[in-house]
């Protein structure tokens, strides 16, 4: 049996400093990195989601930043099968591949190699039977209780459109949280995941800095440009930071409204992605309150050194 090629990971929630923290490794290291958020691929869409700049990379290769217009829907199958490529390209040259990013089931599916096309295919199908036996009325009762906005723009007589959201979203939720079918026992890759956390009152203090930054950056001006430009994808759309516009943009909302929903919806994102790394994947926790970031370099360290002590003997 062959040796497990490596794979370096850094996790953590929103606004807790990967991408600085990221660099840094990188730099120490000769390491590339590969972003792992599933909105960042996106064009223009560079202040809402806290896109690293050309000058914080300091030099630093990035990849899967920026390589999608908007108006194209990115799956987490998709993000699979470029990062595989990517991660093939480094292990051919005989490096080790370095994710940086927070969402969670992207990597999931990376490390544990999700196998997608056959298996949903065939529940994609089995929800669509399921939810044809059921009457039109509670079909959208259900969808509203889902996604209300989604609900207002689907007639609740359009059956098809109501089925088909509700089948995307069950079987979107199935593979971000599934254990088991789907999934391998074991990691693709010899991984080493390092996690970031610290208190939570910092986080949510680190966000809402974040947040007013964003606005004093000219947010407002990048969503609309995008909006008059662009058609966003639902997936695009969907984004925090861009979706809490529309009620503004509709004169529905105040801009201060906007920024106090955005800066709850990234509270409860960060939330969710903690919930998500702790139960999901094999993470080694670093609380930055209490822990050095020398500790975090040495461990690395060790990690990339048994590759080599492997390959020497």
């Amino acid at each position: 049996m062959s040796e497990k090629k490596k794979l370096l990971i850094l996790v953590g929630p929103t606004a807790i400093g990967k991408s600085q923290l990221g660099v840094e490794i990188a730099k120490r290291f000769n390491l590339e990195v590969i972003s792992g958020d599933s909105m960042q691929v996106y064009q223009g869409m560079d202040i809402g989601t806290g896109k690293i700049t050309d000058e914080e990379m300091d030099g630093v290769q990035h990849y899967m930043i920026d390589v999608m217009p908007p108006d194209t829907t990115f799956s987490v199958h998709q993000f699979q099968k470029h990062v595989d490529e990517i991660i093939d390209e480094f292990h051919e040259d005989g490096r080790v591949p370095f994710i940086v990013g927070g969402t969670g089931h992207y990597i999931r599916a990376l490390i544990y190699g999700y196998e997608f096309d056959d298996e949903d295919d065939e529940e994609k199908r089995a929800l669509t039977e399921r939810f044809e036996r059921m009457g039109t009325p509670i079909l959208h009762s259900r969808l509203k209780s889902i996604d209300p906005k989604l609900a207002e723009e689907i007639h609740a007589n359009n059956r098809k459109r109501v089925i088909r959201a509700l089948v995307k979203h069950e079987l979107s939720d199935r593979i971000s949280n599934r254990i088991g079918p789907g999934y391998t026992d074991e990691m693709k890759y010899d991984t080493f995941i390092v996690g970031l956390t610290r208190d939570r009152k910092l986080i949510h203090s680190n966000i809402d800095a974040r947040v007013d930054k964003m606005f004093e950056m000219g947010l407002e001006d990048e969503v609309r440009n995008l909006l008059q430009h662009r058609s966003l994808s639902k997936t695009a759309g969907a984004a925090i930071g861009y979706k809490e516009f529309l009620p503004y943009f509709e004169g529905e909302a105040s801009l201060n409204d906007v920024k106090e929903s955005i800066k709850q919806h990234t509270r409860q994102y960060a939330k969710r992605q903690l919930t998500f790394f702790r139960n999901q994947l094999p993470v080694k926790w670093y609380d930055l309150d209490s822990v050095n970031t020398d500790i975090i370099f040495e461990d690395i360290y060790q990690f990339l050194q048994a590759k080599e002590r492997k390959k020497n003997d």
